[in-house]
Parts: structure tokens; sequence; C-alpha cells
């Protein structure tokens, strides 16, 4: 029934043993009993009954062809740095010997088609996949069925925690605060329409006191005007957790005259409301709210779970090219494929702080959770150096990010591969003061960091804040990490002994 809920039912029990009914119709104890009654009703009459609600199926996946499955299979297997970890991770950490062949049919069934059914599956197509896993691990699976169940997202049920009125009682204090903050910051609130008042929980008074309507119903944003043309503005998405307010002490250190436009992203805020749109009324919306803000040029930012938004505006043909460059924090969008995301945020019991806190506060939320199992494709959403070439792109990667595989992320965009050793780790170490802002891919590695904390610790967003200021800058002004070299007359970039450096420098017109 809730920890709340239960807490004042045993302070009920004891008080009635200890002082009699004396003890229990005191003022202080009516008030707490009366509280535990409404957690208690809370938990029975909404929170079992909207647990059931979201096990409902999700966004199916837009059925691919056989070379478009082809393709996408054989890059990913490129892409892993041990195959026998890769297997083992897909199905919950089970052991080789409880893997078999019919075991990864089951998850390729979902990873490639999007479903649980052989029906319509070509077979000679799967046993071609199979036999390129084979050939890659250097030994053959055996036949039949070992007992090991995969990790299937959009399938498997929906792990949630119930969330107490006290606990939307917190989010939504929050929630009007931080509003009120960003207000005097200079940031005017876009709401939904105010019929969504009555769609949300925690109920939002921005929504009934903004005069700004979002001209996309799905999305609300804060945009602070932006008002030097020689600086480009901010597109920022944030990751799970409670929305925007964790993000204030990083959002004050951009600069006053560079626009923002964060998008609020209520589904993974911690909240009750509607579902997460999908891919395609993401863009749209998108659209909309960028031409409502006259905006034609950004940087895109993405922190987590908004690294995974990046995908569907690089193929938006309208808003592609409006992305001048791109900043992905903790991103959990490349390499997606692997994974250790899916089993971080489905499947692992918490062992440490940061575990604890990404699990209980985070993904084990009741709308985040159907957020990640029922609204969002993976194969949709992944990104690899195809995706990421064209423009300039830092990600930003803690090494001891506990939702990532971050050395292999590091390694995939350090140096186009994930063929790392414990060596390499010296080298990345060095990007923060190697970094130019001129490559076309770049690592920007925060040793003995944690997943979220490249934005939440002091010291290290001021540093994610310059890398931003960076790419915002439109008229080759002097970069402070440089003297005065010009932007616009790029240098080499750094030669390492051991291995070759993948990032390419941009051509001038990027910059």
């Amino acid at each position: 029934m809730g920890w709340t809920g239960l807490i004042c039912f045993c302070y009920f029990l004891l008080a009635l043993e200890v002082f009699g009914l004396p003890g229990i119709s005191h003022p202080v104890s009516i008030a707490i009993e009366s509280y535990g009654m409404l957690e208690i009703l809370w938990y029975l009459f909404w929170f079992l009954p909207y647990k059931s609600y979201l096990q409902k199926p999700g966004i199916r996946l837009e059925p691919m062809t056989r070379a478009q499955r082809r393709a996408m299979i054989r890059s990913l297997l490129n892409t892993v740095p041990d195959i026998l970890i890769f297997l083992r991770g897909w199905f919950a950490k089970a052991h080789l010997d409880e893997i078999y062949r019919e075991d990864v049919m089951d998850w390729m069934l979902w990873a490639l088609w999007g479903t649980e059914s052989f029906e319509g599956v070509d077979m000679e197509e799967m046993d071609e996949y199979i036999q390129e896993a084979e050939i890659k691990a250097g030994s053959r699976l055996r036949p039949g069925r070992g007992g090991a169940k995969p990790i299937r997202v959009n399938i498997d049920p929906v792990k949630m925690v119930h969330r107490s009125l006290l606990f939307y009682g917190l989010i939504g204090f929050l929630d009007v605060n931080a509003a009120i903050f960003m207000f005097f910051q200079g940031f005017s609130f876009w709401r939904q329409p105010r019929s969504n008042f009555f769609k949300v929980f925690p109920p939002r008074l921005q929504t009934l006191a903004s005069l700004n309507a979002s001209a996309a119903p799905e999305f609300s944003y804060f945009y602070r005007r932006h008002k030097c043309k020689r600086y480009r503005p901010i597109v920022f998405c944030h990751g799970i957790g409670i929305g925007l307010a964790t993000y204030i002490p990083w959002l004050m250190t951009i600069p006053k005259d560079i626009g923002v436009l964060a998008i609020e992203l209520l589904p993974v805020s911690g909240r009750i409301c509607p579902e997460a749109a999908s891919s395609s009324v993401f863009k749209e919306g998108m659209r909309k709210i960028l031409s409502q803000q006259g905006i034609d040029d950004f940087v895109f930012v993405g922190h987590s779970y908004g690294t995974l938004l990046a995908r569907p505006l690089l193929e938006d043909p309208v808003i592609e090219p409006m992305m001048n460059s791109m900043v992905l924090c903790d991103p959990v969008a490349i390499l997606l494929h692997l994974p250790d995301v899916a089993y971080n945020m489905t499947r692992r019991e918490p062992k440490t702080a940061p575990e604890l806190e990404i699990s209980w506060g985070a993904a084990l939320d009741p709308r985040i959770a159907h957020t990640i199992c029922r609204r969002l494709n993976w194969q949709e959403h992944y990104l690899l150096r195809e995706h990421l070439i064209g423009r300039r792109t830092t990600a930003i990667v803690g090494s001891r990010d506990c939702v990532i595989h971050p050395d292999a992320v590091a390694s995939y965009v350090y140096y186009g591969d994930v063929n790392y050793t414990s060596a390499d780790v010296e080298e990345w170490k060095k990007t923060p003061e190697e970094w130019t802002g001129r490559g076309e891919l770049e690592l920007y590695y925060l040793y003995d960091r944690d997943h979220g904390q490249s934005l939440l610790i002091p010291n290290e967003s001021v540093q994610i804040t310059e890398v931003v200021e960076k790419y915002c800058r439109i008229d080759g002004g002097p970069d402070p990490k440089l003297g005065a070299k010009d932007v616009d007359t790029p240098e080499p970039p750094p030669k390492h002994p051991a291995r070759s450096h993948f990032s390419v420098l941009t051509d001038s017109n990027m910059v």
C-alpha cells in the first residue's frame, strides 16, 4: 500500500496498543490517520488499476525491409565489444549454458521484427543473422531452448513502484517554484491547452496562469528570447527525473544573450499525465515550436533520455538543416543496441547510491517506466557514426556512468570502434583539455563521474556550458582556450601514439 500509508497504519496500531482510544483520538493522531487513509485509498483505487492500465501494448515497430534489417544487424554487430557478453546482457546476465539457439531467435523476433510471433517471419533470413552472430562469437549455439529469457523491453511486463501523494505533492511544489524562478530569470512559459490542467497530476498552476500557448499542444516549454546575432540559440531536451527543475543551475550558467528553448517532457518527469508522443508527433510538434519562435539555426543539447530524441530530429527533412551542432550528455542513444541501458533501466537490482537514484528515483516511476517500455522502439532512436557525421557533435561521457557502457561509447566516439583497452582511458582523460569544438565527432570524457553528474556538479556544468557556447558562436571569434586563433582556421586534430583519433575536421561552413 506504499510506505507512507503503511507507516501511518503502523502508527495507528502502535498508538492503539500503547495509549488506547485516547491515543488514536488525539488531534495529531487523527491527522496522521486521515492522511494514512488517503494514501491507502490512493494505492488501492488509483495505483493498482493504473499499473494494470500501463501494461497495454505500446507503439509498434515500423516494418523494415529485409535489406534494412540486414544492413542494421551487420552495422550493429560490428560495434559489439564482445558478442558473448552482448548475448548474456540481453538475457539478463544468464549463463551462456542457458542460452540456446531458439532463445536467441526469440530475442531477434523482438529486435528486428518487433514481435514475439514467428508468423510472417522468413526463417531463412533469421538463420542468416544467427549464423553471422555465431561467426563473430567463434562458436555455435546449441539447438533448442535452454530456459534463458531475453529482455524484450516493449513486450515484457512494465515494472514500476508506487508513488505516494506526498511524493506528488513535493513534485508539484518544486514544479511551481521552478516556473517562478525561471520567470524571474527571463524565461517565458508556453503552456499546453488549458484543458490539459485536468489531465496532469500534480496540477500545474502555470498552465492556467500563462498567456502564451504552445503551437504544439502535446508539449509545453520554457523560452528565453535570443538577443545576440553572433550566437545561435539552444534547443534543450532533458532526461528522466523530475523535469527541468534539476537543470536550473546549469541553465543559469548560459549567457543571457543566448536564447534557450527548453522542451518539457512530462511523461519522463515524475508525473501522471498523457502518454509520451510518438516520434512522428514529436517531430511535427518541434517544427511548430521552432517556427513559433522563429528559430532556424540552433545547437541541440540533449541529456540522457533527451539524446534519444536527436535521431528523430536528424531524420526530419525540415529540422535537420537547422541543427548546426549537437552536445550529447550521458548519451544513452549512442550504441543503444548494447544491452547495458535496457538491463540497467529494467532489470538491475541497485547496489549503489547512483544505481538506486536511477532505479527508484526515475526508471521505476509509473509513467517513466511506461514511456521507456511502451513508447520507445530502440531501433528508431539508436545513434551510430553514420547518424552523426555532417555536423559538429560532442559526446560527454562519465567514466563511471551506471546506465550506459561508458568505455564502449567513449571508444566508439574517440576511435570509431569498440576495440578499446584500459590504456585508452589515459588518452580519454585528456579530452577536456584537448577538446577544440572543430571536430566532426569529439569526446569529452569526465573521469570518475557518474550518470547525470556532468550537468549537476557545478565544476562540470560550467565546462559543459563552455562546450555549448563554443558551438553557439557564428562569427568565428577567438576561442578562449586557443588564445587569438580563429575557429575558421583549424589545426589538425591531436595525434596519439597508440591509435588514430577518429574525429575529422569540419568544413568552415559548419562553424
